[in-house]
């Protein structure tokens, strides 16, 4: 699926290059440009954890295809984005907003990914020896992977806002998240020390949930 991403975003990139070049023409560099470069790096950098994820094939696990729903989702959402027209007609603050946005929850999922190491993966699934991590973003929240990923996504919408990738990041990315934590949760609070690390942090935002 990865790779299926990356050529469609390349190709929708290009496409787009054109249809709105005049957009920026006043400006240094085009922003939709660099959005898209800052998420193929994303890409990149999460590559080695689908590759570690690929070994896992054929083993057990407790995705329930949500693995699939919530990939599709977040390729939907910034396919989508790239191809529709969007509602600014000009460079606004919106657009560094929401770019600005993007880079906070990337940088936020990456810290997860990093804090977790061997114990992270894109599979719902545990290893032997499985211990509970509360280091890092694990801190102040107990899935701040997917907390990322959220924020990220909603600078998307902010930076190229159209209707159609409103709704997919809505109603099926966050449904996608929302239902990946609790299949998560039913395998996490089966390890040692979960329960304990759960009772004093918010799912996903402190404070809120």
């Amino acid at each position: 699926m990865s790779l299926v991403l990356f050529l469609g975003i390349v190709a929708l990139a290009w496409t787009r290059q054109w249809r709105t070049a005049s957009i920026w023409s006043d400006y240094p560099v085009n922003a939709d440009n660099v959005f898209v470069g800052l998420y193929i790096l994303w890409l990149l950098v999460e590559t080695p954890v689908a590759g570690r994820d690929a070994d896992s094939e054929g083993k057990k696990t407790s995705d329930s295809a949500t693995c699939l729903v919530y990939g599709t989702a977040q390729a939907l959402t910034f396919l989508s984005a790239l191809w529709f027209p969007s509602v600014w007609h000009s460079p606004n603050i919106a657009h560094f907003f929401g770019m600005g946005l993007f880079a906070a929850g990337g940088c936020c999922r990456l810290w997860a990914i990093r804090t977790l190491g061997k114990f992270y993966s894109h599979l719902v699934r545990t290893i032997p020896r499985h211990t509970i991590v509360d280091s890092g973003p694990y801190r102040f929240v107990r899935h701040p992977a997917y907390a990322g990923m959220l924020i990220a996504n909603a600078g998307i919408c902010i930076a190229f806002l159209n209707a159609v990738t409103l709704c997919i990041f809505l109603f099926a990315l966050v449904p996608a998240i929302l239902l990946r934590i609790r299949i998560e949760e039913r395998v996490l609070f089966a390890i040692e020390g979960y329960s304990h690390f759960a009772q004093n942090r918010k799912r996903l935002f402190p404070g809120i949930w």
